[in-house]
């Protein structure tokens, strides 16, 4: 029975962006080659927990057209936290999901700062950016408790600490952070999420990819000159390929 991997863009992202995880590229085996059938949730500009609700009628429409069940779920960044966030919303309907893959995404968070307004200034539809921040509600919602920051080392360093026990996803949901880690940014962080974000403190089961180039944007095989210039990430092909074989691997080992 071939599984039905169905792929949730992230913030103000078109679902083309995961074609070359989907694919392949330039003779580098997709997950389609490796007998998925990939299908994407369709790019949507609300708030996340509008979103979450959509996602909901997405699978029904998904079972009702035909799909066998469960379904394996791979969010990318924001859309991550719409597929974790699916868990949270209706976990009496978990069984529906075999295996949530999160790629890039935050978690607990992050610091938007001025990025809101940015995103006004700049005329960006998505109005998810918000929803994001560690000190949103919807951030207390998702995780079931909120943070706050403790500063280390003479206060120039600061740490996101959550005020209690969160609330991960249901008890038979298997889920896997994988997690850019970049050795000249601190070895923690893909240049825009955080490893504890990622995975909630490590709460959530990790695989990392780690080199110089494992930045948010390679980890999807996606390239934007606006981050490029921002960021300064430079493009490179080899770190798609180990986001492929790192699902491939957690879904053959850990079967539904």
């Amino acid at each position: 029975m071939t599984q039905t991997m169905l792929m949730v863009p992230g913030y103000n992202e078109p679902p083309n962006h995961f074609n070359i995880l989907a694919e392949g590229r330039d003779g580098i085996p997709g997950l389609e080659q490796y007998g998925f059938r990939c299908t994407t949730f369709g790019q949507h500009d609300d708030d996340l927990r509008d979103r979450i609700d959509r996602f909901a009628v997405h699978l029904t429409d998904l079972r009702r057209q035909g799909h066998p069940f469960p379904i394996i779920t791979v969010g990318y960044s924001l859309g991550g936290l719409v597929t974790r966030g699916f868990l949270r919303a209706y976990p009496e309907r978990s069984a529906e999901i075999s295996h949530t893959i999160m790629v890039g995404t935050p978690n607990w968070g992050v610091t938007t700062l001025e990025m809101p307004h940015l995103t006004r200034m700049l005329r960006i539809p998505d109005k998810a950016m918000g929803d994001m921040d560690v000190h949103s509600d919807f951030m207390r919602w998702f995780n079931g408790t909120g943070g706050h920051w403790r500063f280390v080392h003479d206060k120039q360093h600061r740490l996101w600490e959550l005020e209690s026990e969160p609330v991960v996803g249901p008890p038979d949901a298997k889920m896997l952070a994988i997690v850019g880690k970049i050795p000249q940014r601190g070895g923690d962080n893909d240049g825009l999420v955080w490893e504890d974000s990622a995975t909630l403190g490590g709460r959530i089961y990790e695989h990392a990819l780690v080199g110089p180039h494992c930045n948010h944007m390679n980890i999807i095989g996606h390239f934007d000159i606006m981050i490029m210039l921002s960021k300064g990430f430079l493009r490179n092909d080899k770190v798609w390929p180990m986001t492929v074989q790192a699902m491939v691997k957690f879904i053959r080992e850990n079967p539904a």
